[in-house]
């Protein structure tokens, strides 16, 4: 992640199933790259996990120059005034969490294409020694850590049905994807996380 980027938004979703595979296209042609022309978005990064059912199947990163963006007019307007595909979209998500986050730390080697994210509540000294301590002797990478803005505003469109609540003030993600040719190794890793920490895989989704 760039020294541009300063903070992210971070939404987690599930879509009804019979428009999975619209919703794919849409938002890897439409609606990722139409955020990212507003000032401000630097990029925006898709991410899907198949192995633990009962949570959102589909996450979104997208860095930000400052969290002020979000109250931008160009990106107001995106929210006010939908794509005909995005008006037919919206009341089809699912289990939809919304964080506004000020980015913490980052790795600028891990390319982000495999990670495993969790939250927690605080970021108290003994507990990030614990973790620090956890990763190094599993030989895992902290990708980035970001802490929660709570005033952030919520999604104008969306209503109570569709909102997920995802409790914690911070957001993690470790990066086990440099070890691609190990697999097995891989996947105990991602099982450890989820086990330590309540963590979550997910894979990067190209366009």
């Amino acid at each position: 992640m760039p020294e541009s980027v300063t903070a992210l938004l971070v939404l987690w979703n599930d879509i009804d199933p019979e428009l999975e595979t619209e919703y794919n296209w849409w938002h890897a042609h439409e609606h990722v790259p139409e955020r990212c022309t507003v000032p401000g978005i630097m990029w925006g990064r898709r991410y899907r996990q198949r192995l633990l059912a009962g949570s959102p199947r589909y996450l979104t990163l997208y860095g930000l120059s400052n969290p002020d963006v979000m109250d931008s007019e160009p990106y107001q307007r995106l929210l006010q005034e939908p794509t005909p595909t995005s008006r037919r979209m919206r009341p089809a998500l699912r289990n939809v969490s919304r964080w506004l986050c000020w980015l913490r730390d980052f790795s600028e080697t891990d390319e982000g294409n495999h990670l495993t994210f969790w939250t927690a509540m605080q970021q108290s000294n003994d507990a990030l020694a614990e973790r620090s301590k956890w990763l190094d002797a599993h030989g895992i990478s902290l990708h980035f850590s970001a802490e929660r803005i709570p005033e952030a505003r919520p999604l104008p469109w969306m209503t109570e049905g569709q909102h997920l609540g995802i409790e914690g003030n911070w957001l993690m993600a470790a990066d086990v994807g440099g070890i691609e040719a190990q697999l097995q190794l891989q996947l105990q890793l991602q099982l450890q996380l989820q086990a330590q920490f309540g963590a979550i895989h997910y894979e990067r989704l190209g366009s």
